[in-house]
């Protein structure tokens, strides 16, 4: 009882079935769309007695004390408060803002924004724990505090008008992707430009969100494949041994995917854009040292690194690091590619020397990073 519609929801679907294929057949029920029949309370209730479910999946909205009192096992996709008598299926929010926030102080930005509401416990802990990361650095932090319900459409114009106050250039971190919807739409009749006034960042990585707006938007994938995976492991341990090893399901596999939104270094140091550019394109397939990027700007390898550590607080082989495991990152989660191939690409001479490069920064080898996202 989940919403089909929704990115998150669904990858829990598909990470639950993925477990039972590989312990046992389960049986599933899902209620019928809204189109082909009445979705009355009682009659729903009705049915889930005729089905006699050994528990039940489900929005937080719809628990009842009705559905409590089939005395059998609920875990709750939450959407605005957590449950209590329930297993509650959350993600690391603490994570998810803190990773935000790092996201674009690695971009150089010095002025920060977060959208969302208090009025939902996932968003305030995120909008916490990114404004914690900036300020801590005595970074700039403004927020925005969205109006829910019947008021949420007129969200859009508040925000232009907020957005024409903000220093520029700025990062935004919306707490979901529909939240960063509405920064697209504002700043498009506010005249922002995304990304170059504006960045903007969601989290959920729906698709067919993220790409609908021009420019697509970069969010925080959650990987709720493998969230469901869990949850599945959690319903089986519970009806096999009748005990639950927490009381909550928490999501911890995150990765940020880059759209047009962010696609841009905020930062005026021509000489250092350079160098950025240098590595971004060269990182991924062959072996770079800092000399070829400071080769690749006008200055020297000195006061190269004053300026990296200066604007980006980090060296400049920090940097090709951070990119070059990155990069690696991604191909181990969206590629079948053996690791051996993914080393020879990015021009490692030793599948040895290219695990233990990776290990250095990641603390697991490469196949043990990819299992966590490709264990559903």
């Amino acid at each position: 009882m989940i919403d089909k519609s929704g990115n998150y929801d669904r990858g829990l679907i598909r990470g639950i079935i993925k477990y039972a294929n590989l312990s046992s057949p389960w049986d599933f029920f899902l209620e019928a769309p809204y189109y082909t029949a009445k979705n009355e309370k009682q009659l729903l209730l009705k049915k889930i007695k005729t089905w006699q479910p050994d528990c039940i999946v489900m929005n937080a909205d719809f628990v009842t004390e009705e559905f409590r009192s089939f005395g059998i096992p609920i875990f709750v996709s939450n959407s605005r408060n957590l449950v209590p008598d329930a297993i509650n299926i959350i993600a690391d929010d603490n994570m998810i803002g803190k990773m935000g926030a790092q996201y674009f102080i690695d971009k150089g930005y010095k002025n920060f924004a977060f959208y969302g509401t208090d009025q939902i416990f996932w968003s305030k802990i995120r909008k916490t724990s990114f404004k914690k990361a900036v300020t801590s650095m005595n970074l700039g932090f403004h927020e925005f505090e969205a109006m829910l319900d019947n008021e949420w459409q007129t969200n859009p114009v508040r925000l232009g008008e907020w957005m024409r106050t903000l220093p520029q250039p700025m990062a935004i971190m919306a707490c979901s992707d529909d939240f960063g919807t509405h920064l697209i739409e504002a700043a498009k009749t506010a005249e922002i430009h995304i990304p170059e006034d504006i960045a903007i960042l969601g989290v959920d990585n729906d698709t067919f969100i993220c790409d609908l707006y021009d420019p697509p938007m970069s969010s925080i994938d959650q990987e709720s494949e493998t969230v469901g995976f869990e949850v599945a492991k959690a319903i089986w341990l519970l009806l096999r041994e009748g005990k639950l090893e927490s009381e909550y399901v928490v999501g911890s596999n995150y990765r940020i995917v880059t759209r047009r939104s962010t696609d841009i270094f905020a930062m005026k140091d021509n000489e250092i854009l350079k160098a950025l550019h240098f590595i971004k394109e060269n990182a991924g397939n062959k072996q770079i040292t800092v000399d070829d990027v400071v080769g690749a700007t006008t200055l020297s390898r000195r006061i190269l690194e004053m300026r990296f550590r200066k604007i980006l607080n980090r060296t400049v082989l920090q940097e090709i690091t951070r990119v070059k495991i990155d990069i690696i990152c991604q191909k181990l989660i969206k590629t079948k590619m053996p690791v051996s191939e993914i080393a020879y690409s990015m021009g490692f001479m030793w599948v040895t020397s290219f695990s233990s490069y990776f290990k250095k920064e990641k603390k697991m080898t490469p196949m043990e990073f990819r299992r966590q996202f490709q264990e559903v």
